[in-house]
């Protein structure tokens, strides 16, 4: 964050007057509990009340080969207890069947189309498309650090990130990278001013919350009940 400075001269000719209004956003419901801390924000532009997880699960990305003439897929990837980080090569042998290969050029077995392919390392699942695959065509998975970067949290990822363990404190731009930023890691707060993916309904998303110290509250309107008969 850059920081833009007002200078302020010794013995100016005019006095002057200068204000700034502080507007609260109500994010905070109660101040006195808050826990803070530094974190890496690692993608997104995001507003302050963004509701985070924390990537604890290496992330991968699948690529076919662009030279294919098979058009079958590759997913139901999810990496092994000895996952090494890098790129996986899946080269085809024949219509049906892949060699895999570890980024150090081990290879880990033949993965068969239609068949799930299991390794410590990694686990993946070859889709037949319409136009056959040959020998030659190829896939690659790249296997990144799991460097436990924060992102909005997602019900639905598999990376860890699903959880919601912080919430951002300050509107942060890292579309052109992992930025830090800070997170409350604890604390009471306004329900209604939390931003969160919609994969979640509130409801959902207070209970998932709660065990990490992080306590949403609805707020309670202070206008008089539609049957009050007082004078």
């Amino acid at each position: 964050m850059s920081l833009t400075p007002s200078e302020i001269r010794d013995n100016p000719q005019h006095p002057g007057v200068q204000a700034q209004v502080y507007i609260p956003d109500q994010l905070i419901a109660d101040a006195r509990n808050l826990v803070t801390q530094p974190i890496l924000l690692g993608s997104g532009v995001l507003k302050r009340g963004t509701v985070l997880g924390q990537q604890t699960v290496n992330p991968v990305q699948a690529t076919p080969g662009t030279g294919n003439t098979g058009n079958g897929t590759l997913g139901a990837i999810s990496v092994g207890s000895a996952v090494e980080t890098g790129i996986y090569s899946l080269l085809a042998t024949s219509a049906t069947v892949f060699k895999v290969t570890n980024p150090e050029g081990v290879v880990l077995g033949n993965a068969t189309a239609g068949t799930p392919f299991t390794s410590a390392e990694i686990a993946l699942t070859i889709t037949a498309g319409a136009t056959a695959f040959v020998a030659g065509d190829r896939f690659t998975v790249n296997v990144f650090d799991a460097v436990g970067a924060y992102v909005a949290c997602v019900r639905t990822a598999t990376d860890g990130s699903q959880t919601p363990i912080a919430i951002l404190v300050d509107d942060t731009d890292a579309s052109d990278g992992p930025a830090t930023a800070g997170a409350y890691l604890a604390g009471e707060f306004n329900a209604a001013q939390l931003i969160y993916d919609n994969t979640w309904v509130l409801a959902a998303l207070v209970s998932a919350m709660r065990p990490y110290g992080l306590y949403a509250k609805s707020s309670i309107s202070a206008a008089s009940p539609s049957n009050n008969s007082a004078p």
